[in-house]
């Protein structure tokens, strides 16, 4: 009489545990996708905070003749008050999220706020999150300016290059 064994499978992992893997594997994917896309405005989202910023200490420095003579440079106040934000400052000067130049001048009872070096991705975030009322014209790249909410699909017109300048004249 002739006594069989039984063959036990051997393998790693069954069809199951492989379907399951793969399924956590995709499901990990997705999650770090999503997070890249959210850190990778993480640049954006800061600048226009600091925009922001800019525009609301600067209005704090009207007086009632305006903002001072046209053409005068507002970054050493804001610097003095500290109302730069997060913004890179050297000596008098501020920096964007990209290393561009950023000026605050006066054109007398106005203000105009300017950034250079902006990446294209950026410059239509920028150029259709910040100006939202009547009170703000932007210009993208020395074009006409347009006052109040800049649509993203001109922005993405405008915005032409990998490094744009954008300009925000405000009261």
């Amino acid at each position: 009489m002739a006594i069989h064994a039984r063959n036990k499978q051997r393998g790693f992992l069954s069809i199951d545990g492989v379907f399951w893997l793969m399924l956590i594997a995709v499901a990990l994917g997705f999650i770090l996708l999503l997070s890249w896309k959210m850190f990778g405005n993480t640049d954006v989202t800061i600048e226009q905070s600091n925009i922001s910023t800019l525009i609301a200490n600067t209005k704090k420095l009207k007086g009632s003749n305006g903002y001072g003579t046209s053409g005068q440079n507002l970054v050493p106040s804001l610097i003095n008050v500290e109302g730069t934000g997060s913004m890179g400052i050297s000596g008098t000067s501020l920096t964007n999220q990209w290393n561009g130049a950023v000026t605050v001048v006066s054109n007398g009872m106005t203000f105009t706020i300017s950034e250079s070096n902006v990446p294209k991705s950026a410059c239509i975030i920028l150029a259709a999150g910040v100006a939202k009322g009547k009170q703000t014209t932007t210009t993208i790249n020395g074009a006409s300016a347009v006052t109040g909410e800049v649509m993203a699909v001109a922005a993405s017109t405008s915005c032409s290059s990998d490094s744009n300048t954008i300009a925000w004249t405000t009261y």
